[in-house]
């Protein structure tokens, strides 16, 4: 896919679940999977500003794994590999348009064949402004000057509640 079939909106974020991966040694190997972050970021177009950050998890296969993060200049990504299932699950949320093919093929390269169990695409900003100087304004008047409450009214105390009963005297 060209960046021209995606001018009509800021951005997109993918998100898949891949199943039946022919080489699941990648999947338990912490510094491999952030090398392939670092490849798949490279291919798509996008900038690491931070990480990747990678942790482990043991326990039983549903849980034990790896998990790996980059930030981006355009958004994150983020994979999380479950080896003893021969399972992992991927999202790439970016505000630069990219081709979807070129995560397919990175993901060919790093583990065989695999089947797409679940795949999710959403057209981020439908409505973002397309000219950068409105989309500086808007974030500087949105998000960076600092929202003054209105005053506040005082607030009516409420009548007391009675039981209907004479007051105690004691």
């Amino acid at each position: 896919m060209t960046s021209e079939q995606y001018s009509d909106h800021y951005g997109t974020e993918l998100t898949l679940r891949l199943v039946g991966i022919a080489d699941r040694g990648p999947l338990d190997d912490g510094h491999a999977l952030g090398e392939f972050l670092r490849r798949m970021v490279a291919a798509v177009g996008m900038r690491i500003i931070a990480g990747p950050a990678i942790g482990s998890e043991d326990g039983p296969p549903q849980r034990a794994g790896y998990s790996a993060v980059v930030i981006l200049a355009e958004s994150h990504a983020a994979v999380h590999t479950y080896p003893g299932l021969g399972e992992l699950f991927f999202n790439l949320f970016s505000c630069k348009p990219f081709a979807e093919e070129t995560v397919f093929e990175q993901f060919r390269e790093f583990v065989g064949d695999f089947t797409v169990l679940e795949r999710t695409s959403v057209r981020r900003g439908e409505n973002w402004p397309r000219a950068i100087e409105r989309a500086v304004r808007h974030w500087h008047d949105v998000r960076l000057t600092p929202q003054v409450p209105s005053p506040r009214r005082p607030r009516s105390v409420p009548p007391r509640r009675t039981t209907g009963r004479a007051p105690r005297r004691s």
